[in-house]
Parts: structure tokens; C-alpha cells; sequence
């Protein structure tokens, strides 16, 4: 809009409005899942084009507005990402049940030393966590999925998992990341995780089953520690293990 007076500009302005917000809306949308959010992304970034409008040319919005759009959106996944990285790896905390009801910024371990490399440390961790997910059973991977989409927001998580309280969605995502960190911390353990031909399922198991099969066998839990994950009893854990064993067989 260079070289065009100020009428002329809010002319021109308002036709792009029209024109393409409806668009780059829906094409967030569909990014994110999130319809005010993407909304936001979009006035954002007109707003932006507003501000620059005396040094750029007509031609230019739809370019600026497309890679506005995207940086926002990969700004949006980047942000979930390093937020559920930061609370994985820092959980000492979490005795405390009101702490992971808050989840607000706290200060971050000092990481960096002579020897250290932060950012590549953080990018081995994410890669590694990547290859556990699929080892997960399919409640923990939708449950890293809500935490990732919706940013560790209980309310909003708590909606899609059936209407559960805050604090009972808060107590699930600390049991699920207190065990991503042991299993993570221990070099072992990971690579059974992510090993997919470890335990020869030849029947049909009910999910109780494979959860027991899998943290039997690939994570060397011992019944105790897989009745206290998975809240059941031992003797229910001993019976699921029984059977499975049966229908594997």
C-alpha cells in the first residue's frame, strides 16, 4: 500500500480483510484445532500488515499474511512441544499435588556448563521420547497428545477426556510423566520400550492384558509396581498375566 494516501490505504485494507480472512481463519483452524486461537493468529497478522502498510506494496499482503500465518502456527506446536519437554525433565517437584494443578513458570535448572550443549541435550531427549510414544498404550498417547494440543490447560483437557475433574486430569498427566522420566533416565529400559517384537502377542489381548505383557516384559516391572501404575490390585495384575500368557500361547 506504498505510495497511496491514507483513504486509499483503508480502502485497500479492508478489501484484503474481506477478502482473505475467512480463508487464512479457516486454513488455522484446520492447523491448530483451536478457532478463537486461529482467529487471534489472523487479526494478529493483519494487524501487522496495517502497521507496515507505508512500506509494502499490494502485492505483497497475501505473502505476508501467509508467512505470518505459518510462523504463528509453528510458533503454537514449537511452544507445546518445549512446554511438555520442560515439565518431563523437571519433576522433582511434583510431591506436591498443587504444583502440577498450577504449572506456571518457575525458574529452569541452570543446564548449561562448559561441557553442555542445551539445545542439542533437549533435541536428543525430544527424539528419544519420540520413539517411546508408540511403545505407549493408547490412553498415555492420547493423553501426551492433549497435553501437547492444548498446552497443559487441565480445564480444557479435562473436557475432551469425558468431563473429569481438573485435579484427577492433573494426577494422570503427573503419573504418566513421572514414568516417561524413569523410563527415559534409564538407557535399558528405553531401548525395550521402543523394541516392538519383545513379547510374542499370537491371541487377542484386552488392553489390561497388553499393558501387563508390555510392562512385564519390556520394562522389567515387577506385579507390585505394575498394580501401583496401573491402579489395580496385585492379584487382578496376577490373573491378567495368567491369561495373557494363555491366549499368547
Amino acid at each position: 500500500m506504498k505510495h497511496t494516501n491514507s483513504n486509499q490505504q483503508i480502502f485497500l485494507f479492508n478489501e484484503y480483510y474481506r477478502k482473505y480472512y475467512p480463508i487464512f481463519t479457516w486454513r488455522c483452524t484446520k492447523a491448530i484445532k483451536d478457532e478463537v486461537l486461529a482467529s487471534g493468529i489472523v487479526q494478529d497478522a493483519f494487524l501487522k500488515i496495517w502497521v507496515l502498510r507505508d512500506r509494502i506494496q499490494v502485492d505483497e499482503i497475501y505473502g505476508l499474511l501467509k508467512s505470518h500465518s505459518r510462523k504463528a502456527i509453528f510458533d503454537y506446536y514449537d511452544t507445546a512441544k518445549n512446554r511438555f519437554h520442560s515439565n518431563l525433565f523437571r519433576l522433582d517437584e511434583l510431591e506436591n499435588p498443587d504444583f502440577i494443578l498450577g504449572f506456571e513458570d518457575v525458574e529452569i535448572d541452570d543446564l548449561t556448563d562448559s561441557d553442555n550443549d542445551p539445545q542439542k541435550k533437549h533435541q536428543t531427549q525430544w527424539q528419544k521420547l519420540q520413539q517411546l510414544i508408540p511403545s505407549l498404550s493408547t490412553s498415555q498417547q492420547q493423553l501426551i497428545q492433549l497435553c501437547l494440543k492444548y498446552n497443559f490447560s487441565y480445564d480444557r483437557m479435562s473436557y475432551y477426556m469425558g468431563g473429569i475433574s481438573d485435579y484427577v486430569v492433573a494426577k494422570q498427566v503427573e503419573v504418566l510423566l513421572k514414568n516417561l522420566r524413569k523410563i527415559l533416565k534409564d538407557g535399558e529400559r528405553l531401548e525395550r520400550a521402543v523394541s516392538k517384537n519383545n513379547v510374542p502377542f499370537k491371541g487377542s489381548l484386552n488392553e489390561l492384558q497388553t499393558n501387563v505383557m508390555r510392562m512385564r516384559y519390556e520394562l522389567q516391572y515387577s506385579f507390585a509396581d505394575i498394580a501401583s501404575k496401573l491402579s489395580f490390585s496385585e492379584v487382578e495384575i496376577k490373573q491378567a498375566y495368567a491369561n495373557a500368557l494363555r491366549t499368547c500361547r
